[in-house]
């Protein structure tokens, strides 16, 4: 058993450090003592007892160590046994008490004990106590007579002194309360004489220590009361609080140095009354006064409330709209320029769901945020759809940032929106002219009216042997060509530009590295500004026709040649004529492009010209028929002739009918203009080169280019398109050929689908046949449901693009599905197929992509033509 030490009394401390004693001896000593006496560890348990102890208690050594007071005891008189030893631990005061305690025979005594801590070396607590049997006591001392009453007197006597050790450790503890308080303390007895004050209070008041020596509650009020901007307000306070001593008062101080001092004072009091009420003044000790330096706080404060006025005049002011949203997402705070971007008032939107503003198809994105805003920490940026009052959809771009409060928990989300609608639709238009400018193969460069380079694209840096866009800035025109070049340019070509906008024809242009002159097909034409018509660059598209002059000439030289590889040509007839046909194929598809786009462009140009003169066209119609309500107004009676003339004409319905047909003829030349964009897509015929392309832009084209096979008229019934698009970057392709790809797949499916519905039940395979009339078709059910063809894209990891194109047609059989992509293979009969649409398809795809084609089909179950290609071509092979 480790030696305990006394806590309290550093005399003993020092004797036991300096002796150790054995359990044996401890023992001997204890037994010694005719009271019992125990020890107890931290835990409650007897540790060490002597035997009259064990005698009392009625139990021997051997069951008490190691055991606790509910072991043995009731567990009332155990509960109050182990409360009291607790505050003995914790306090280290020596305690003394008179409890009830039952032995073992079940005899109740009240006894007296007496409780203190001690410590050992090692920092172990134990619990030292003594008992006395007071019932004992009193029969003894009808024996003892004085002897007893001397004993008394002598405990009485050691009891003041062991209370006024308490009452010194009291003290002290209190006064180093008071030092360590970051208030000023001056306490006044109940004569207002200073009884006490801290260290602080002097600081606080500046206070020379002499002056707070003298104790004087006047001199100290005076001291004071010259600090004060308003002294009378001060002393009146202090005044009113000694004539109602039960009164406590908190309030603030403001001194001429520009400090404020929070004061509070309350009464000292024996004890309170009952139900909190003050005590009576007989029990009344004084008045204890708290002075607290709050000018920093109070200047913080100032700066707080000017903070957030600025700040609401910053959000009210702001061109971004501010919203504030609790956590159930239901707006809280909705500046102006919320209301002028979404059209609603705050009135409006105050309480409401966020979803009033949210478009349907993008609320899954926007919870996708708010689940991420609610659950991590950070705030997030996004760029979203967003629906106005008025039912627009706009672009926005979103500053979201939870509201986090000081213990953690979020409690509501702060958004700062901005509409970039008409941002990104400019970027979009520049993005597409950029793009143009860049991907084109033909030399494009810009300039100056000056002559000064602004921009050459790459393919133009390369024509010319220039390294890099820095390099082409610091040349001119004259740079470009030969002086004797140059002087023809500027004598016959210039004049015609200035005159005419625009010059086309073949020109002579210099490498820069190798001085050589190629030849070239030029298109130089001049810009002018929209607004105010004057030029502001100059612009050339040229196309190096330095091969095509080469070829024409080696045709020339080659016609002998020919004649000698006669010989050669025979041995490659049958290699030529497995590929005659795709060579047939790819120059209809060729031609078909070159078609296109010429029809694209002849139409495009008047379209534009009835598109772009249909707006003058309402407004001068309108013009016109507001002049003719006027007249009508200012001159009810026209002349006979007028009103005869009005009813042949059908006036008012000519005037009710006359914007409709203008509105009609603006609806077709839209229409006009979206199919010619279609069919510009489709045919690229600047893309003949690996390039970058959108390949929903290739499907939709050629969707729009077989739309008439689709619709629906007394011949065949309506095709729909399902198309499941995923989000798919650009991908590097060559985007004729992929289009020709779609062509083939897309025809065959509705030839599948038209297949279908003449052929009855599709599990039949065309066994049996429905009569019907070229007007009359069944309705859709369960055996004709509605012919679909279906498209669906998607990326896959790392680097490829899936695109499913599938019909609910009749199917293919095994045996046809094994020849599907073998040249020259049909079931279509003679004069309506070639056999090589799937073949060049496949040859597309895997040769010229390094992709795969396949389909998967079953009889009555339709068929789906699986494609996939990389997503970036590998150029290193």
């Amino acid at each position: 058993m480790n030696q305990p030490r006394f806590i309290d009394n550093p005399a003993q401390k020092q004797n036991t450090q300096q002796q150790n004693f054995s359990p044996a001896f401890l023992h001997q000593m204890i037994n010694g003592i005719s009271d019992p006496i125990f020890i107890k560890d931290r835990e409650h348990r007897w540790v060490l007892l002597n035997d009259t102890y064990c005698d009392f208690v009625g139990h021997s050594r051997e069951e008490l160590i190691g055991k606790s007071d509910y072991d043995f005891f009731p567990q009332a008189e155990a509960d109050v046994f182990r409360q009291k030893d607790e505050l003995v631990f914790t306090t280290n005061i020596i305690n003394e008490n008179q409890d009830l305690f039952t032995d073992a025979q079940g005899i109740t005594h009240l006894i007296s004990t007496k409780k203190s801590c001690f410590e050992d070396e090692t920092g172990n607590k134990f619990l030292v106590g003594s008992i006395r049997d007071i019932i004992l006591q009193n029969e003894a001392g009808k024996v003892l007579g004085v002897t007893g009453t001397l004993r008394d007197v002598y405990d009485e006597l050691r009891f003041r002194q062991q209370a006024e050790k308490d009452l010194h450790r009291i003290n002290t503890v209190l006064q180093a309360q008071q030092e360590a308080s970051i208030d000023g303390i001056l306490i006044i007895d109940e004569n207002r004489t200073v009884t006490s004050s801290n260290q602080k209070f002097s600081q606080l008041w500046q206070i020379p220590a002499a002056l707070i020596q003298t104790r004087n509650d006047r001199q100290l009020l005076g001291w004071v009361l010259d600090q004060l901007i308003n002294p009378d307000e001060f002393l009146a306070k202090v005044e009113y609080l000694y004539q109602y001593p039960e009164e406590s008062s908190r309030d603030e101080i403001f001194l001429k140095s520009g400090k404020i001092f929070e004061r509070y004072s309350a009464p000292v009091c024996k004890h309170q009354g009952a139900c909190g009420e003050p005590s009576p003044l007989e029990d009344y000790y004084g008045r204890i006064w708290y002075f607290r330096d709050i000018t920093e706080y109070k200047q913080a404060e100032a700066e707080l409330r000017a903070s957030q006025q600025r700040l609401v005049l910053l959000i009210e002011q702001t061109p971004l709209a501010i919203i504030e949203w609790n956590t159930n997402f239901e707006i809280e705070t909705w500046n102006r320029a919320a209301e002028r971007i979404f059209g609603y008032t705050t009135e409006e939107m105050l309480g409401n769901h966020f979803e009033i503003i949210v478009p349907e198809n993008a609320r899954k994105h926007v919870n996708e945020i708010i689940t991420a805003l609610l659950t991590q920490r950070g705030g997030s940026f996004s760029v979203n759809e967003n629906v106005t009052k008025d039912g627009r959809t706009m672009v926005c771009e979103w500053y979201n940032n939870p509201l986090v409060a000081p213990d953690g928990q979020i409690v509501g989300v702060a958004s700062m929106v901005l509409d970039i609608t008409e941002r990104k639709r400019a970027e979009e238009e520049q993005q597409k002219f950029v793009a143009l400018i860049e991907n084109s193969s033909d030399f494009i460069g810009i300039a100056s009216m000056e002559g000064q380079v602004l921009h050459v694209n790459p393919a133009g840096l390369k024509m010319v042997g220039l390294s890099s866009l820095e390099a082409a800035k610091t040349k001119s025109l004259v740079d470009f060509y030969s002086p004797e070049a140059f002087a023809e340019f500027i004598q016959q070509i210039t004049p015609l530009i200035f005159q005419h906008g625009f010059w086309q024809g073949e020109f002579r242009y210099r490498h820069f590295q190798t001085g050589i002159e190629f030849p070239t097909d030029c298109s130089l034409f001049i810009v002018k500004h929209p607004e105010t018509g004057e030029p502001f660059c100059r612009v050339a598209v040229v196309r190096d026709i330095t091969e095509r002059k080469q070829a024409k000439e080696a045709l020339l030289k080659s016609e002998a040649q020919l004649r000698q590889q006669a010989q050669e040509l025979k041995e490659t007839l049958r290699e030529l004529q497995s590929t005659q046909t795709h060579l047939i194929q790819s120059e209809k598809m060729s031609s078909l492009g070159q078609l296109v786009a010429g029809v694209a462009h002849e139409i495009n140009n008047p379209v534009n010209f009835i598109y772009g003169n249909l707006s003058p066209a309402k407004e001068y119609t309108q013009d016109l028929l507001s002049l003719l309500q006027l007249y009508q107004s200012h001159y009810p009676q026209a002349v006979p002739e007028i009103q005869d003339f009005a009813e042949l004409i059908e006036l008012d319905f000519l005037k009710s009918d006359l914007p409709q047909i203008l509105n009609s003829m603006n609806v077709g030349a839209v229409r006009i203009r979206e199919i010619v964009l279609s069919l510009r897509t489709f045919s690229r015929l600047d893309e003949a080169e690996m390039k970058a392309v959108d390949i929903h832009e290739g499907i939709d084209s050629t969707l729009m280019i077989l739309q008439s096979r689709l619709k629906g008229n007394d011949q065949r019934l309506t095709i729909e398109i399902i198309k499941e698009y995923g989000k798919l970057p650009l991908v590097e392709c060559y985007a004729g050929q992929l289009n020709q790809v779609f062509m083939n797949i897309l025809s065959n499916a509705i030839e599948a689908l038209e297949e279908r519905v003449g052929s009855g039940d599709e599990g039949d395979k065309g066994t049996r046949r429905i009569a019907m009339s070229n007007s009359q078709f069944p309705m859709p059910n369960a055996q004709f449901p509605i012919l679909t063809i279906r498209i669906c894209t998607q990326l896959l990891e790392p680097n490829q693009v899936k695109i499913r194109i599938a019909d609910n047609g009749l199917g293919i059989a095994e045996d046809v599905k094994k020849q599907l992509f073998d040249p020259f293979f049909t079931t279509k009969p003679i004069g309506k197929g070639t056999g090589m649409g799937l073949a060049i398809s496949y040859q597309i795809i895997t040769e010229r992509h390094g992709g795969s084609l396949e389909c998967i089909s079953q009889p009555g179950k339709g068929a789906e033509f699986l494609i996939k290609i990389p997503l970036i071509q590998d150029t290193s092979t």
